[in-house]
């Protein structure tokens, strides 16, 4: 029995041994090209498909800034196949020896399946693009993808195959990926899924866009269907399908959505669901999202449709979503299954414990900064018991359950959590606080200020202690002159 015990020990260590950091840099002109160093690293349009190859469980893949494909040839049929215990992170410049050294924004990594490289923004280059640009079928949570731009996926295969599913990523077989910090932007599909296809599995996507994706008949950016599916952090914009503009639930399952904002995504067919349509027997969970501008074709479920199953919506914002009756039931619909919605802001009103349809008050809607103004009727007006576990930050990562205290408290807390993706900061101090006229200077005026509001608590109370005193002068009078 020791001997085994040795063995076995010595083989755990033997295989800790061999994990290690696969390189890709596709800007290197030299080197060994074994992906053994930045120096070495595989510098190949399929480097990130060879580095795959070659990592074991416990590896991680680094991959510098560039463009890559599934693939040096033109198989439609060669995916980027991602790796039970493999993460495969992007945005390195090509010289970090540390993971939190990369910049994922100053050095844009793109998975692309424009295998001839000629798409050039128009839609009549893709019959040789891949099928799909990453699958992610059959692997474990351990399997992660963090730091890519996927685009140029063209699943106009098959059905039988699947390869009519998912133009960036495809997920089956109880698979299970983390991506993480993702933009999927341009895919397309002729059945369902233009940025993804789950079926029978499932996965978590955690801070990652979705653009200008196109899903064929179901899901601009998602078709689902059977298995849990997580979305938290994340954005949908101007995606586009006949059903379920931006994600379609569908199948004995549970979706959760959290933290995400869905804007100008379209269903064009009648069975809509401008943002999100959910049919079947799905049980969708969906907590402080932000839906705005949405639209579909039918007179109903401009923002979210319900068709089937059981679906439960909180500290949520539906504005402006529409079909053909205008923005007139057009925010949340049931038409089949369970809908509860809870505090939450839905124009025109819906039926349900804390709901309000006063105008939302965004920061600039124009704009799209959907952010809430501090007297907007969503601050400090949700349930902070229905925000899901673990989560403690707002779309921006910013603090969730921020009090704004000259805001009326309207939900259930305390603290109360916001409506929708954003939460009303705190600002912050000034930089120089005894300048109470904010002019740069701490003079007589500041002064003037001070003792005319003398043992009071208005302005003048520098150390906001609740009253005007002489810690407050001294504070003043250290700080005379120009503010630092």
């Amino acid at each position: 029995m020791k001997i085994l015990t040795t063995l076995l020990v010595l083989g755990a260590l033997s295989s800790s041994a061999q994990a290690a950091v696969k390189f890709v840099n596709i800007n290197l002109t030299a080197g060994a090209d074994d992906g053994s160093s930045w120096d070495n690293a595989y510098r190949s349009v399929d480097g990130v498909s060879r580095a795959l190859t070659a990592a074991v469980s416990g590896d991680q893949v680094w991959v510098a800034k560039g463009i890559y494909e599934p693939t040096s040839g033109t198989s439609r049929t060669v995916f980027i196949t991602m790796k039970t215990g493999v993460a495969v992170y992007g945005g390195f410049a090509g010289t970090e020896t540390e993971l939190a050294q990369r910049d994922i924004a100053a050095n844009p990594t793109t998975l692309t399946g424009d295998l001839s490289r000629n798409d050039n923004g128009t839609t009549t280059n893709l019959a040789d693009n891949s099928y799909h640009v990453v699958s992610a079928t059959g692997v474990a949570a351990t399997a992660v993808l963090d730091g890519f731009t996927v685009t140029g996926g063209y699943a106009n295969g098959a059905t039988a195959s699947n390869y009519d599913k998912g133009g960036g990523i495809i997920i089956l077989s109880n698979g299970q990926p983390t991506i993480r910090n993702c933009t999927f932007v341009g895919n397309r599909c002729t059945f369902g899924g233009g940025a993804g296809y789950v079926l029978s599995a499932g996965g978590s996507f955690v801070d990652c866009d979705f653009l200008d994706n196109l899903g064929g008949s179901y899901g601009g950016a998602f078709d689902t269907n059977a298995g849990a599916v997580t979305w938290t952090g994340c954005f949908f914009r101007n995606n586009q399908a006949a059903r379920a503009g931006a994600i379609e639930t569908y199948g004995v399952a549970s979706r959760s959505i959290t933290n995400c904002v869905f804007i100008q995504n379209r269903a064009t067919s009648s069975s809509s669901g401008g943002a999100i349509w959910s049919g079947n027997s799905a049980t969708v969970t969906i907590r402080n999202c932000t839906f705005v501008d949405n639209s579909a074709v039918a007179a109903s479920g401009g923002g979210f449709l319900n068709t089937g199953g059981t679906t439960t919506l909180a500290n949520c914002i539906f504005w402006n979503n529409t079909g053909t009756g205008g923005t007139a039931n057009n925010q949340v619909t049931n038409s089949g299954g369970t809908t509860t919605v809870s505090y939450s802001l839905v124009q025109g009103g819906f039926a349900g414990t804390g709901n309000i349809s006063a105008a939302p008050l965004f920061i600039n809607q124009g704009s799209y900064d959907l952010r809430l103004q501090s007297a907007s009727p969503g601050v400090d007006a949700g349930s902070s018991s229905l925000i899901p576990a673990g989560i403690l930050v707002d779309h921006d990562g910013l603090p969730r359950r921020v009090d704004i205290v000259s805001t009326p408290d309207t939900g259930v807390g305390p603290p109360i959590v916001d409506m929708g993706a954003y939460e009303a900061q705190v600002p912050p101090p000034p930089p120089c606080p005894a300048d109470l006229n904010n002019d740069g200077l701490v003079d007589g005026a500041d002064l003037g200020t001070l003792v005319s509001n003398w043992g009071g608590s208005g302005q003048g109370d520098v150390d906001a202690n609740g009253v005007v005193d002489g810690a407050d002068l001294g504070t003043l009078l250290s700080s005379w002159g120009v503010c630092p």
